[in-house]
């Protein structure tokens, strides 16, 4: 199959991918190509292994989608418990092979190794691969929003946000900035309250279940000593959602699964780390803020199709260059 047929039987296949990476066609392929693979230098990775983690399938099919353009053999290495109906396309068994098991010879054998997880899976993934092997690593990030206009529009907007995939992926939004966050939580909590009765979360185990509840307790514990500094909102005889408003405006996780914190504009976003993305409402192209994406509230779960993941391109960080002299 030459570069014109994969890119053609990928298009084809759009309708299968859309639901995880976005929209796209052939002339979206191609052009990424002509974009990022244009030097006549490229040398194209013959095998690529994706190490997959979490609990929705969006970050595989979007690495997997990138390895097709380039005409990999793709070895997807998924969750051992997780992801348990992932399929691939009919038409590109030739491309991809799938373990729930790490098989030994899978990164010596490797042109490119992508990896999806924890701070600490990259780094031991990272001793794994060789040292002149492309390595590609996603670790832990979080999404945030910084509000401008607190309405009940950006309620909603957010709600979704924070809502969609149950705050399972790096996008999700898990802290909110405002003037004033106290008085935007009856907002948001609303909105958040119908978001549940169109979207139910999830059931949890015991453990995420556990998770919030004591997280709610702790919080009930600081607004009793410091009730000026913070506050909770909470859906009533459930954990669907939480909300925190602290004044501070230092960055923490939350216990995920719609738990989310308000707090107030800090002097400079540049000291916010690990970040996948900002939402802003009303969104302006804004540039001096340090975070690989930036997108109008309501849209953290729909980046572009083949964006820069993590400020990454995603053909070009795939390959190596030869010079020839």
């Amino acid at each position: 199959m030459n570069h014109a047929e994969r890119l053609d039987l990928i298009a084809r296949s759009a309708s299968f991918f859309e639901p995880y990476t976005g929209p796209f066609d052939c002339d979206l392929l191609q052009g990424t190509w002509d974009r990022e693979l244009s030097p006549p230098t490229v040398r194209l990775p013959k095998s690529i292994v994706h190490i997959i983690s979490g609990n929705t399938p969006h970050a595989a099919y979007q690495s997997l989608l990138n390895g097709l353009i380039l005409g990999a053999k793709n070895r997807l290495k998924l969750p051992s418990n997780t992801l348990p109906d992932f399929k691939i396309p009919p038409g590109f068994e030739q491309f991809v092979e799938i373990s729930r098991d790490l098989p030994d010879h899978w990164i010596p054998e490797a042109d490119a190794l992508v990896v999806f997880g924890s701070d600490d899976t990259l780094r031991h993934f990272q001793q794994l691969c060789p040292l002149e092997t492309p390595f590609i690593g996603h670790g832990h990030r979080v999404g945030i929003a910084i509000i401008k206009d607190p309405t009940p529009e950006a309620a909603q907007l957010a709600a979704r946000d924070i809502g969609q995939f149950d705050q399972q992926g790096c996008l999700s939004l898990q802290t909110i900035y405002l003037k004033d966050p106290r008085a935007f939580a009856p907002l948001l909590a609303d909105a958040m309250a119908k978001f549940e009765k169109s979207h139910p979360r999830a059931p949890l185990g015991p453990s995420e279940a556990g998770a919030i509840t004591n997280f709610r307790e702790e919080i009930r514990y600081l607004a009793a000593q410091t009730p000026d500094d913070v506050a909770l909102w909470e859906s009533p005889d459930s954990t669907a959602w939480t909300i925190v408003s602290q004044n501070s405006s230092g960055l923490s996780l939350s216990p995920g699964n719609r738990t989310v914190f308000l707090r107030p504009m800090p002097e400079d976003f540049s000291n916010l780390t690990h970040l996948s993305g900002i939402g802003l409402h009303p969104f302006t192209k804004r540039t001096d803020l340090a975070s690989p994406r930036i997108f109008p509230l309501g849209q953290a779960q729909s980046p572009p199709t083949l964006w820069a993941h993590d400020g990454i391109l995603p053909l070009a960080s795939l390959v190596k260059h030869q010079t020839l002299q």
